[in-house]
């Protein structure tokens, strides 16, 4: 696992404590938990570009097979 040291301003610091005793957990699993899902989110994303460039040039064939043409 990495490690990271990050500079949150006072004010924002507090409120990710808040947010993280609210959820039961620290302030380092919420932030954890936060960039573990922002990843996934890249991912996701990253996927669907992918796969939106392999099908652009087959739109009309896509939309003849909904047609049932």
């Amino acid at each position: 696992m990495n490690a990271l040291t990050i500079q949150l301003s006072e004010d924002v610091g507090k409120k990710v404590d808040l947010i993280a005793m609210e959820k039961g957990i620290s302030s380092e699993d919420l932030l954890s938990n936060m960039a573990t899902e922002m990843v996934r989110q890249y991912d996701a994303y990253e996927k669907f570009r992918e796969m939106q460039e392999r099908g652009k040039d087959k739109v009309d064939f896509a939309l003849a097979m909904l047609r049932r043409e």
